[in-house]
């Protein structure tokens, strides 16, 4: 049986206003119907700015068991370009006596119509030509490159070539001595290898029947260099639509090579592109394996730098290859409908309702700032942006990414959603919901407040200084245990009642605890 407070035989314990905060235990989200999967998860990664209040910094989703990864520094060189001359069409070669690894190609002024790029096989030979996209700078509100600043494209991986020939044109003539090649070294990690082998063990893994939370790398087990992220965390009030993208690089890459991918487009997008962290909230690649991307929480709504002047209320998966030709893998499509029916469904969305969103300019928008565009709760990059991504076969899958999505999060309905739908004055959800850290209940937050519920103590909400104190001590875990009761007011200040005594916190004295003796 619970025990419940009661005024007799009660004594008071009164503790300091802001007691040491202690990190609530990491915790699987078990959404709906989602079964949680059984992973341990490693410490969070401390980032540069604190979480809304009240928030604590833990992401919802379970990470893999790996620890932080111990790669080397990024780095980021020219390679220098000579001419081929032998077709006029100015192709140039750059060679390098290291692998190149991931490869962009650069430019000063306005940027080419076409860009193109193609390295050696196996066997030495030139392989296939890949059109590159323009890598436009999609922070919301920013002003279009001026004719002296650089360009660039998307980064592209080249592996273990040594060679990789370049070509562009601008209104029908070659303009390829206008290009320079940058070389983007990622370092190696011993987690680079466990990375793959987990992917290849999940490739027998059926698209059908309920899925659970998905698991995903860490940016301390992929290697996330976390001195070069100059652009500390920010936050939307709210999440209301997921965008999905493409990375517009190869397709040929083993899943040992997909964290090396990751930290080369980080370095790229913090330091050559001047972003000060990776632009995408979080990447899929066509093993399945999800990466988390922007610091600052999976579970909180945080801007990135996806799709410009969208990037608030949005989050932003990008499928990592180029899908211009080439279908996303079935491995791909099933992480990132789990992904995103984890983070609508716990952001209580509509995934098959229109969603309306307005513009903060800036990028490649194709609205003016202040203007609005209604959307698919998942929809397209290129539906807000002039942009090809997520490259044509990308854009076939969003019908069935959408179906898959919104049948997963109408499998998840729970009880904190439906009490939430009760008390408009908690106002939008600013975290995914999340079971409670001792695993007897649910909770969620939002801008004015949490509710919390359980089968023992039903739903109830937790807000204000009564909250912060709470969770100062523990919250669930703590010796008051869940709310059983609403916040009421007192002559100077407010309180509220928990399984095991009443919390009360005054104005002049802080926080009291009123337990049984």
């Amino acid at each position: 049986m619970t025990s419940r407070w009661s005024p007799t035989s009660a004594r008071r314990r009164v503790v300091p206003t802001a007691p040491p905060r202690r990190r609530l235990r990491r915790v699987l989200l078990g959404l709906g119907a989602f079964t949680a999967l059984a992973v341990a998860a490693p410490a969070a990664v401390a980032v540069t700015a604190a979480a809304p209040p009240g928030a604590t910094a833990v992401s919802s989703l379970p990470a893999a068991t790996l620890p932080p990864a111990d790669a080397g520094d990024p780095s980021i060189s020219p390679v220098p370009l000579s001419p081929q001359g032998r077709d006029g069409t100015g192709t140039q070669v750059a060679r390098s006596a290291a692998p190149l690894q991931l490869v962009a190609v650069t430019w000063t002024g306005p940027d080419p119509d076409s860009v193109a790029l193609r390295s050696t096989d196996d066997s030495g030979a030139w392989g296939a030509w890949l059109p590159l996209d323009a890598n436009d700078d999609e922070r919301d509100g920013t002003a279009a490159r001026s004719a002296t600043s650089q360009g660039g494209t998307d980064p592209v991986w080249v592996g273990e070539r040594n060679a990789v020939e370049v070509r562009a044109t601008r209104g029908g003539a070659p303009v390829t001595t206008g290009l320079g090649v940058q070389r983007i070294d990622p370092g190696t990690s011993a987690n680079d290898d466990a990375i793959g082998a987990r992917a290849r063990e999940r490739q027998t893994a059926a698209r059908d029947g309920a899925p659970p939370a998905p698991a995903y790398v860490t940016r301390a087990q992929w290697g996330a260099d976390e001195s070069m992220m100059t652009w500390p965390p920010e936050y939307s009030p709210t999440t209301k639509a997921v965008t999905i993208h493409h990375t517009a690089e190869s397709n040929d890459y083993s899943p040992e090579q997909s964290a090396a991918i990751v930290r080369g487009i980080y370095a790229y997008h913090a330091k050559q592109n001047g972003w000060g962290d990776i632009g995408y909230n979080a990447l899929v690649d066509k093993y399945g394996t999800i990466f988390e991307g922007r610091a600052g929480g999976l579970d909180r709504p945080v801007v990135a730098a996806h799709a410009g002047g969208f990037n608030r209320d949005t989050f932003g998966i990008a499928m990592m290859g180029n899908l211009s030709d080439t279908a996303p893998t079935p491995a791909t499509l099933t992480s990132v409908e789990k992904l995103a029916a984890w983070k609508l469904g716990g952001m209580y969305r509509d995934a098959a309702a229109k969603v309306t969103l307005t513009s903060n300019g800036g990028g490649t928008s194709k609205f003016a700032k202040g203007n609005d565009a209604t959307v698919d709760a998942v929809f397209a990059h290129r539906d807000v942006g002039n942009t090809a991504c997520p490259g044509n076969a990308g854009f076939a899958a969003m019908d069935t990414i959408r179906a898959e999505v919104t049948k997963l999060v109408a499998a998840a309905g729970t009880d904190v959603r439906a009490a939430w739908t009760d008390r408009p004055g908690l106002g939008e959800p600013d975290r995914v919901e999340q079971p409670t850290s001792d695993g007897r209940g649910r909770f969620a937050d939002f801008a004015h407040g949490s509710l919390y519920w359980s089968p023992d103590t039903g739903a109830h909400e937790v807000a204000g200084p009564v909250r912060d104190a709470w969770r100062a001590r523990g919250a669930e875990r703590s010796d008051l245990g869940l709310p059983t009761g609403e916040e009421f007011g007192t002559s100077t200040g407010r309180a509220q009642a928990f399984e095991h005594g009443v919390l009360r916190w005054d104005r002049t004295t802080g926080a009291t605890e009123i337990t049984p003796s």
